[in-house]
């Protein structure tokens, strides 16, 4: 388990000679960081590979099995040196999202945004009630807090790849996922 960063502050002593100016510009919800807060480095996180080969047979396997959400499979990806923010590195996470032919993912939002490839298939996703259709290749964003789905139209599976800022939002504390009613 990764240890908490430690901080030093040092604005006190920054701030020192230059006060009278910091007091001119901060105001009630503005304040000046004359340099950040010096921190111990975190641990280092090593470079990964994700096998496709294993990672497509696992998804199928839980897509087959549809205890999530019938026809579908997330599986996400992190590494234990990045600590609470379970990701790949402390800021982001990855995984892939497999979608079975004619079917669509229950709408949900989180406060993450999220950048999505797609490896294989084709279909469109329903972001904030816009319409966004995706073939193999395509690179398409949802929003932090979009309500969004997708959907596979094609004859073959539909396999998304995204990485997230979840492990930023986790580090903060604030990571919220709601599915829409």
């Amino acid at each position: 388990m990764s240890k908490l960063l430690v901080r030093k502050d040092l604005q006190s002593e920054l701030k020192r000679d230059v006060s009278d100016i910091v007091k001119e510009i901060e105001g009630d919800d503005l304040k000046v960081v004359v340099f950040m807060e010096n921190t111990e480095p975190a641990p280092k996180v090593k470079p990964k590979v994700i096998r496709f080969g294993p990672t497509l047979t696992l998804l199928e396997k839980l897509a087959e099995r549809g205890q999530v959400e019938p026809g579908v499979a997330k599986v996400m990806f992190f590494s234990p040196s990045t600590g609470r923010s379970r990701g790949l590195t402390p800021n982001m996470m990855a995984g892939f999202q497999y979608i079975k032919p004619g079917v669509s993912t229950k709408p949900h939002s989180h406060n993450m945004a999220s950048i999505y490839l797609v490896v294989r298939g084709r279909g469109y996703s329903e972001i904030d009630g816009e319409i966004f259709h995706w073939n193999e290749g395509d690179v398409f964003v949802v929003p932090a807090n979009a309500v969004h789905s997708h959907t596979n139209t094609g004859e073959t599976e539909a396999i998304l790849f995204d990485v997230t800022d979840s492990g930023l939002l986790e580090n903060m504390g604030i990571l919220e996922f709601k599915e829409k009613e």
